[in-house]
């Protein structure tokens, strides 16, 4: 499907960009670099999946989310977020 690795590498960008790190664009990115060596509990799921929703809608108004999850490897601490397009497709960023 064409522009698919476009939006898919749109929507990575954004979610690791830290909201007001880009000088001339400060209202891009997310506020997800806040939950870093955060408990992993509903707290957490529930800012993570607002942040994600807000700098989505913000910053690519060509896509809509249907639904996020998360996946967090034991050892590591290392949390995958699963974002699920109203278009189906999916893509996976990891924190």
């Amino acid at each position: 499907m064409a522009g698919t690795s476009t939006i898919t590498e749109s929507v990575v960008r954004i979610l690791k960009t830290p909201l007001g790190s880009r000088v001339m664009r400060p209202e891009y990115g997310s506020l997800l670099y806040t939950l870093r060596d955060r408990k992993f509990d509903d707290d957490f799921r529930l800012k993570a999946t607002r942040y994600t929703f807000e700098a989505i809608a913000k910053n690519e108004p060509r896509i809509k989310v249907e639904k996020v999850d998360f996946s967090v490897k034991p050892v590591t601490g290392v949390v995958s977020l699963s974002v699920t397009l109203t278009n189906g497709d999916v893509v996976e960023v990891t924190q």
